[in-house]
């Protein structure tokens, strides 16, 4: 992966940097004392960095241009391999705010369609130790390699690709911290990828590459494909089922977070109705694309109805589903599969999404049976997602296959009190003419063009409230049409650059007034009528019906 060089990005060990995070203890402190042995190696272009060697991973440190940045640990285990703790987010005004305890990959589990095997991946084999490859500087240009052990094991790299917003006028490129770390199980190579952007989203992937594992000399089996030139051999198709473990805590305190679900019911109207449910037990919950499902995470109790003590919005994250078509269920075998997003209390044995009592005995063993209907209230709380790939072989993946890449994101809400980086976009505001009075008469064509400019040479846009009826103006400052009724109106225009605005409030006195013929609301299904007309049509309609009396 390459990005540009950085001197924004910082390294330095845990004592020195982590220190300053003030976080809640994570449930994995213990483990990853015992399981990294992680040393002050790197390589370095155009970065700067110091630090001592750190117990529990690597502290990364990155500041933006639009004057965000992030503040984690990176950690190599000998299980999940990369694994993210104490992260924090620091916005455009400089808040620095803590998002997660630890996150990383629970459980790589991939099911062949004929059913015959099943893997789980990160505890039967596992992503790190042994079965982490090692990096090499080409691996990671103008980033740096941060060492586990003897061996290169993580690329810390700095990105800018994209815009992190575009209008009419500028664009503002989107600035990203990028890790990942390779790990080969078998024939398969899987990339752990984690990005963290300037607004404050946090994106985890996995990148599935290599070569294909499975195959059987019966062609005839609905289980997968024949390649060209080996018409003798089927390879087989199966689902990748990523299972990430997120353990959130929210600003200063661990254990007030809540977690909520919001769906939408679509109505015989057309109207789709918006409904929240607040999670106060343990919760094991399915994708519903026809529902626009999405999770939330809060920073509050008091988030549950949407406010909080101070009456500001509550700060959290956003899980939306973003891959639902492969899902794979073998429920009857492993329950757990039948379901793809969990919320569960925070416990030091309850590691892995499967096959957990492996390494924790004393502990159930799978997500499903974590998930018991504990309370959640005061606790601290951990989701798992699950995201799917049902892979399905295809010329293309011969002999190397290229990488299948599955990700979702998570997403910041009221984390900023704007757009981030765009305070920070040098613009001057528009210069608006001066317009003190603006004559027209009704029943009469006016066109006047109001006149603005921008020194920096940005489209500008026009606007105005309580325009007087038969009157519009248009996004370029025409104010038109025909007048229809009289008066003296005050009319506020503001013309804006996308960025700023500025206001001028002329008064539009319109004289006279329509004759009777030509207003509309004189007109009825009989058009015009004089007033003197509407007493008559009574006595006339009387007339008629005794003059049809008689003629009976």
């Amino acid at each position: 992966m390459s990005a540009k060089p950085s001197s924004h990005l910082r390294l330095c060990g845990l004592a020195a940097c982590c220190a300053l995070f003030s976080f809640p203890s994570g449930t994995y402190a213990q483990e990853a004392i015992e399981e990294s042995t992680q040393e002050p190696g790197y390589s370095s272009r155009d970065l700067s960095f110091t630090g001592t060697a750190c117990q529990s991973g690597q502290a990364v440190s990155i500041d933006f241009d639009n004057g965000a940045g992030w503040r984690l640990c990176v950690d190599n285990r000998a299980r999940e391999n990369l694994v993210l703790t104490q992260v924090r987010y620091k916005n455009s005004d400089g808040i620095e705010f803590p998002i997660l305890a630890s996150a990383g990959i629970s459980q790589l589990h991939v099911a062949y369609d004929d059913s015959n095997v099943t893997y789980n991946d990160v505890t039967q084999y596992g992503l790190g130790a042994t079965f982490m490859l090692e990096l090499t500087e080409a691996d990671c240009p103008a980033g740096v390699l941060l060492n586990h052990g003897d061996q290169l094991a993580t690329c810390v790299t700095e990105q800018a690709k994209g815009s992190a917003h575009r209008t009419q006028n500028r664009r503002l490129a989107r600035e990203s911290l990028n890790l990942f770390s390779v790990s080969q199980v078998g024939a398969y190579t899987y990339v752990l990828d984690w990005t963290l952007h300037d607004d404050g989203t946090i994106e985890p992937a996995v990148g599935a590459t290599g070569a294909l594992q499975r195959s059987s000399p019966i062609t005839e089996q609905p289980f997968g494909r024949t390649l060209s030139e080996d018409a003798d051999t089927q390879w087989l198709s199966h689902t990748h089922n990523y299972y990430w473990r997120l353990d959130f805590d929210l600003g200063d305190s661990a254990t007030d977070d809540v977690a909520t679900e919001t769906s939408t019911t679509l109505t015989s109207s057309g109207q789709r109705v918006t409904q929240t449910t607040t999670f106060n037990t343990e919760q094991a919950r399915r994708i519903d694309p026809e529902g626009f499902q999405s999770w939330h995470v809060f920073e509050h109790v008091e988030a549950s109805v949407g406010t909080s003590d101070n009456n500001t919005p509550p700060r959290g994250y956003q899980i939306a589903p973003q891959r639902h078509g492969h899902r794979m269920t073998r429920k009857d075998v492993e329950p757990y599969t039948d379901y793809d997003f969990f919320v569960t209390v925070a416990s030091d044995c309850e590691r892995f999404a499967s096959d957990n009592a492996l390494f924790h005995p004393e502990c159930t063993n799978h997500v499903l049976e974590f998930a018991n209907d504990e309370s959640l209230v005061n606790q601290d709380i951990v989701v798992w997602h699950r995201v799917a790939f049902h892979h399905v072989p295809r010329n293309e993946d011969q002999r190397h296959m290229h990488a299948h890449w599955d990700s979702f994101e998570m997403t910041p809400i009221n984390i900023s009190t704007y757009s981030p980086g765009a305070a920070n976009v040098s613009n001057q505001a528009p210069s608006v003419a001066p317009v003190d009075v603006i004559v027209a008469e009704v029943g009469e064509a006016l066109n006047l063009q109001l006149n603005a400019s921008d020194a920096d040479g940005d489209a500008l846009h026009f606007h105005a409230a309580n325009l007087p009826a038969g009157l519009a103006l248009s996004h370029d400052g025409l104010l038109s049409g025909i007048p229809i009724e009289g008066g003296e109106f005050e009319l506020p225009v503001t013309v804006s650059d996308d960025i700023a605005s500025v206001t001028i409030t002329p008064t539009i006195r319109i004289s006279g007034q329509l004759a009777a013929s030509d207003k509309g609301d004189s007109k009825g299904f009989f058009g015009a009528i004089h007033p003197l007309l509407w007493l008559l049509l009574p006595l006339i309609t009387l007339a008629r019906l005794l003059s049809a009396v008689r003629v009976r």
